[in-house]
């Protein structure tokens, strides 16, 4: 088996054990109440088998050139992954510091959604951060690192090494997908923001003043669903391009089709630009549209499922409005240079050369990545509209290795060499600032969770405890579900928080007749913060005895 076909396999069987294990959680944990050590040993074993099977039957794969810039980018993969993920979360002193302040945020409800999870809540279970509605977020990679604490894995070590399994498969699906060039265009995606280098004579992360930021710094690291979404989706698009623009057996459809099926539970983003490839692939090539009809129906129905799942039954405010330019300011036409700079005028040079006369799987995947950029341009998709990169990213990565092979790799070295210095030169710089030593951030102090922990062993498990709302309060930290969390996370997922948060306040204040408004939020505790903290059940039917509880059912 050569060097190509065994990276196929390595994907294949990687992300369908995975896929495998969080699915038969899911399964497992709606059927019997909850997770537990027994159940996620089962989900493992489980992911486990599929893995063994998937490789197995997946055949070699065609083989694709390795150079001395591919060896180089995936070296430069390699240190960047290592940097970000090694030092996701870490120990100094009494603290626990990560080293994005892009992640301060996203790692601590990450953290307190894989102890939720771990805890034994029964699927699909009700958000953790607002009482009263379902959880509406894709909980895949959350999921899979609770199934590695139930089974002993520390949850620090249990990030970390998910993060760098997860940035490996991510390395070799960007490598087949489309070698050096695109490997270079997700590390160092970029504009003009790089210029102001010559203002200030030092390297820093000079795009996290702008809108199109740093793609592996501000997604890759902190949304730790595209650990599996960005290896599974790129892997389904090279399968999707050698079965219906290649020759020979490829990977096996059922393969194909559960881990396109799964994805929304993963990223829902992902999900809708996959979708829009095999819309746009129906469309424009003829020959593949029985196969294409017989894998979309085949997928519909548990698609449709986990989508209903992760918008919270198709509840969420979605935050979808008309929004044209995006997050133009007062002057749009430099607003699209800054950030952009030569990757747009490449890349509408490209769609012209597609569409005029270029290959029939160009066509397909250059124009699904133009309908859903220019559907981004004009759309929010979401309360906060900067979270349409999540669909921005994947429409880059799509046109890359055809900006290539049909655009640059044409042109004389000179004029080439230009291109990808105009094109990369600034991410180039916002990853080497957005990673050297200056960064470390406090997430929590550890005697601060300690002393959460001690004044919490009264609390029942999956008790709703009515707490400070911050981003990093130890209560959420230690996985417990609140009334009310961090407006922030509220508003990014299009939850009504609002007069909750205004009746939590007066909770947190002892205003008069706070502990009735504490149980109409939906709270079994409180509580206060303080040297030490204190916590005050409520008479909740949560925190009634057993024996009192059974009389209720009967009365």
């Amino acid at each position: 088996m050569n060097r190509a076909s065994s990276g196929q396999c390595l994907l294949g069987a990687s992300l369908t054990g995975v896929c495998a294990a969080v699915g038969s959680a899911l399964v497992l944990g709606a059927g019997l109440g909850g997770l537990n050590p027994i159940l996620a040993g089962a989900a493992l074993l489980t992911g486990l088998v599929a893995a063994g099977f998937t490789w197995r039957s997946i055949p070699p794969g065609s083989k694709h050139p390795v150079d001395a810039w591919l060896i180089v980018m995936a070296m430069v993969f390699a240190l960047a992954s290592l940097r970000a993920f090694l030092w996701l979360l870490y120990p100094v002193g009494d603290e626990w510091r990560i080293l994005s302040p892009y992640n301060l945020g996203d790692l601590s409800l990450h953290i307190q959604f894989i102890r939720y999870f771990a805890g034994g809540v029964p699927f699909w279970p009700e958000s953790p951060i607002l009482s009263g509605v379902p959880l509406s977020y894709p909980v895949g990679a959350d999921l899979w690192n609770s199934l590695l604490l139930l089974c002993g894995i520390p949850l620090e070590r249990g990030l970390v090494w998910t993060a760098l399994a997860g940035a490996l498969l991510t390395g070799v699906a960007l490598a087949r997908w489309g070698g050096a060039f695109t490997m270079a265009a997700f590390l160092f995606a970029g504009g003009l923001a790089g210029l102001r280098i010559f203002q200030t004579g030092s390297i820093e992360d000079f795009q996290s003043g702008v809108e199109w930021k740093n793609l592996f710094l501000t997604m890759f690291v902190t949304q730790r669903g595209l650990l599996y979404a960005l290896p599974c989706g790129l892997f389904l698009m090279n399968a999707w391009r050698e079965r219906l623009f290649g020759s020979g057996p490829g990977v096996p459809w059922p393969v194909l089709g559960l881990l396109y099926a799964t994805m929304p539970v993963f990223s829902i983003h992902a999900f809708l630009f996959l979708s829009a490839v095999l819309a746009v692939a129906f469309v424009l090539h003829a020959p593949s549209r029985a196969v294409l009809a017989a894998f979309v129906g085949a997928a519909f129905l548990p698609a449709s499922a986990l989508v209903w799942c992760v918008t919270g039954g198709f509840s969420v405010q979605s935050g979808l409005r008309w929004l044209p330019g995006w997050m133009q300011d007062d002057a749009p036409i430099l607003f699209w240079v800054v950030n952009f700079g030569l990757a747009l005028p490449l890349t509408i040079w490209l769609a012209g050369r597609v569409f005029w006369k270029g290959p029939a799987d160009a066509r397909v995947f250059v124009g699904a990545a133009g309908i859903v950029f220019l559907a981004s341009c004009f759309i929010s998709f979401a309360p906060w509209p900067w979270d349409n990169t999540k669909l921005m990213i994947w429409a880059w990565l799509a046109v890359a290795p055809f900006l290539w092979d049909l655009v640059l790799r044409p042109w004389p070295v000179l004029w080439r060499f230009l291109a990808v210095v105009g094109l990369f030169a600034t991410g180039g710089l916002s990853l080497i600032g957005g990673l050297d030593g200056r960064h470390g951030y406090t997430l929590v102090k550890k005697s601060e969770l300690h002393a959460a922990s001690e004044a919490l062993k009264n609390v029942p498990p999956g008790a709703r405890i009515a707490v400070e709302p911050r981003f990093n309060h130890p209560v959420l930290l230690l996985g417990h579900p609140v009334v009310c969390g961090y407006d922030g996370h509220l508003w990014s997922h299009g939850l009504p928080y609002q007069k909750p948060m205004q009746a939590l306040q007066g909770v947190l204040q002892r205003q008069e007749g706070w502990r009735g408004t504490a149980l109409g939020l939906g709270a079994d505790a409180v509580y206060f913060n303080g040297t030490p903290p204190v916590v005050e059940l409520l008479p909740s039917g949560r925190n009634r005895p057993p024996e009192q509880r059974d009389q209720d059912k009967k009365d």
